[in-house]
């Protein structure tokens, strides 16, 4: 293709819809291998265990009683730009085995699998994680576990409630920095927890007797309270009713 300018001639090499094609072709490559890679490196990053990177929605056995909640949990992942800007989470509670935890770990696949930075971790082993630091970093690693915690996109704090006060309170210390970091920085927070609406608000009760902390986490994190059969009692009722019909065939 010749092209005139400034008083002279010059050829432009054009690409053929071929070599137009090619090039779309490859940067779809590119893009997918660069997408991939981002998935893998936030998966390693995420601090979940293997086993619920299965835990997707499209694997998920719902019953009539958890519908609900997982219509809930998908349009929170297909609404998540609006989530992000407008620093909603969820706190959800609820009898153990009622699928509190599963939902969450949806949501983080969910989105994991569209390269969001989620950080997935139980208040349990967030604690160890940090005492284990203390050998290495000393002081300096809880800070460091805490700004890593702060700069995902989305953290997921599972089964608060469950880790041991002791008797410093440190450990209550550690989850109240956890908190405060993500609330100060209006950063999302989904949490699952055993407790009731009232243990929750004592769990984060200052050492004033304030419940700043619960105000602004339910602010940002509302409560879900969960109702149904749990996982566990539904699978051993399947069972039993199996082990009656064993007599009945005689």
């Amino acid at each position: 293709m010749q092209v005139e300018a400034f008083g002279r001639t010059f050829t432009v090499p054009v690409m053929c819809p071929c070599m137009i094609e090619k090039r779309d072709q490859q940067e779809e490559l590119d893009r997918k291998r660069d997408n991939q890679k981002r998935l893998e490196s936030l998966r390693k990053h995420s601090l979940m265990d293997e086993a619920f990177f299965k835990t997707t929605f499209a694997t998920a056995q719902i019953d009539k009683t958890q519908q609900n909640y997982y219509t809930i949990a998908k349009e929170y992942c297909d609404n998540w730009k609006e989530m992000k800007a407008r620093n909603v989470g969820m706190t959800l509670i609820g009898s153990p085995g009622i699928g509190k935890t599963h939902i969450a770990f949806c949501i983080a696949n969910e989105l994991l699998n569209r390269c969001i930075p989620v950080i997935a971790i139980s208040t349990i082993n967030l604690i160890n994680k940090v005492y284990e630091s203390y050998g290495k970093f000393q002081e300096a690693g809880e800070v460091e576990t805490i700004r890593t915690l702060q700069n995902a996109d989305l953290l997921i704090l599972d089964d608060l409630g469950a880790e041991h006060s002791g008797k410093t309170g440190k450990e209550k210390q550690i989850i109240y920095s956890v908190l405060d970091a993500r609330l100060r920085n209006n950063k999302p927070l989904i949490i699952t927890s055993n407790l009731t609406v009232d243990g929750l608000r004592e769990k984060l009760r200052g050492s004033d007797g304030i419940e700043r902390t619960f105000d602004r986490l339910i602010a940002s994190s509302p409560i879900i309270e969960m109702n149904g059969t749990p996982r566990r009692v539904a699978i051993g009722d399947d069972k039993r009713k199996l082990l009656y019909g064993l007599a009945n065939k005689k």
